[in-house]
């Protein structure tokens, strides 16, 4: 009953606007209302615009030192949201690191090649758990663009990693009882530069947990076998600092080239909003 008087009530509304509407409509009608002809329309979009700002001079205006400070802003704050787990295997290497200053029976210092570039290859998963959890578009409510978002995860990631290569080295020389090794501390950045641009280059083509796994595997098998034989053990330790500054080189350009191309991938940025490639091939 009481649904039926609610309804009644909104049709007796709707009756009411419809008479008044008939009403008033012949003295509407008196009323004659001319629009503007395609000529006029041009004319008046030429004047106004004349009188906007030009957006290209508009964004160079920006200081970049606001920028900067935006964006690290935005690397303090995914270092808070970043997974416990993920620091906490960071943790557990060190202390693997420490047990193999101790222990290993070759160099410690290459076999500590192996623990190198994992923080930053477990990170992708990180960087890239909005595309492959189909979780782009959530993430991105806060004004926030794809570009910046996956750029402040890889710089949290990579400079997580140089720290950790450098404290990896702090405990595999107190584990061994010897003093710190430049030449090995430049091998070992010049191992993480050449695996994070091979890493970040898989993981833009396949999903990020089959991106880590391939690559891990690769690697611990590719060591396995370098450190396995005396005569490459040796070719590393007599590498040139000439030779280690141009492979850092082209491991620096590898990275930033897929930074580049993963920024162009998966933010598109339009006039009618943001639109997402979130695909894996």
């Amino acid at each position: 009953m009481k649904r039926r008087g609610h309804g009644d009530k909104r049709n007796r509304a709707a009756e009411l606007e419809m008479e008044e509407y008939n009403e008033i409509a012949p003295y509407l009608n008196e009323y004659a209302v001319d629009f503007p002809s395609e000529m006029e329309i041009d004319r008046t979009i030429r004047a106004l615009d004349a009188h906007m700002p030009d957006q290209v001079s508009v964004r160079t205006k920006q200081s970049y030192g606001r920028l900067m400070r935006e964006l690290f802003q935005l690397v303090r704050g995914e270092v808070v949201v970043f997974h416990k787990s993920y620091w906490l295997v960071c943790s557990l290497l060190l202390l693997l690191g420490f047990w193999l200053g101790t222990h290993s029976k070759i160099d410690p210092y290459m076999s500590g090649l192996v623990l190198v570039p994992v923080p930053f290859v477990l990170g992708l998963l990180e960087v890239f758990k909005g595309r492959d959890q189909g979780l782009m578009e959530i993430e991105l409510t806060c004004k926030i663009t794809a570009q910046q978002l996956m750029l402040t995860r890889l710089i949290v990631v990579l400079a997580g990693n140089m720290a950790f290569v450098f404290l990896l080295m702090l405990v595999m020389s107190g584990g061994s009882g010897s003093s710190i090794s430049w030449s090995a501390i430049g091998l070992w950045y010049v191992q993480l530069m050449i695996a994070a641009g091979a890493s970040l280059w898989l993981a833009m083509r396949v999903r990020g947990g089959t991106a880590v796994s391939i690559f891990l595997t690769l690697w611990f098998g590719l060591i396995w076998l370098a450190l396995s034989n005396p005569q490459f053990v040796a070719l590393f330790q007599s590498i040139q600092p000439s030779v280690h500054i141009a492979i850092t080189l082209c491991g620096v350009i590898l990275l930033i080239s897929q930074i580049y191309q993963m920024a162009r991938k998966y933010t598109s940025q339009t006039e009618r909003g943001y639109s997402f490639d979130i695909d894996h091939g």
